[in-house]
């Protein structure tokens, strides 16, 4: 697969993992084996994911996996954005499109489908100009995109010096 893959390998296998990850979250809830919060929290934890991760850019694989994601979210209707900017998850439609998009990833992936792979990274593996808009809001709003800690003795005021 890497081989005929070649350079899209890796984004295309950060995508496998987290789109089937989401949807092995999905079948534990449906099975009773995991009872904890619901499954729009975790739909909504995951797209709040896409949107913290891409703040450090669409280059990296994993940038370019969120990104298709999201793209690919966004053309099935998973998600509706209102005229504040403020974006909500579409459960029915969610559904839909974490299924659509494994059977894409993993199509591509068992036919090492290198012109495919490579058509899918074009259109989707990238940020358009209403999602750069809503970053570049939440950077001059001043929300960081990490959370330094400064921790220690000293910052305590437990050391002597």
């Amino acid at each position: 697969m890497r081989q005929a893959l070649k350079e899209h390998a890796s984004a295309l296998e950060e995508g496998k993992a987290d789109i089937l990850g989401l949807y092995m979250v999905s079948q534990l809830l449906e099975k009773g084996v995991i009872s904890e919060g619901t499954l729009e929290d975790y739909y909504t934890t995951f797209m709040a994911g896409i949107f913290r991760s891409v703040r450090f850019g669409a280059s990296s694989a994993h940038g370019k996996a969120n990104m298709i994601r999201f793209n690919f979210f966004q053309e099935y209707g998973a998600f509706s954005r209102n005229s504040d900017g403020l974006y909500r998850v579409n459960m029915d439609k969610m559904a839909e499109a974490i299924d659509a998009l494994s059977r894409l990833i993993l199509t591509l992936q068992g036919d090492g489908d290198y012109d495919g792979v490579s058509a899918l990274v074009a259109e989707k593996g990238v940020i358009k100009a209403t999602l750069a808009s809503d970053l570049q809001r939440l950077t001059q709003a001043n929300i960081p995109v990490d959370i330094t800690f400064e921790q220690g003795k000293k910052v305590l005021g437990l050391s002597n010096q």
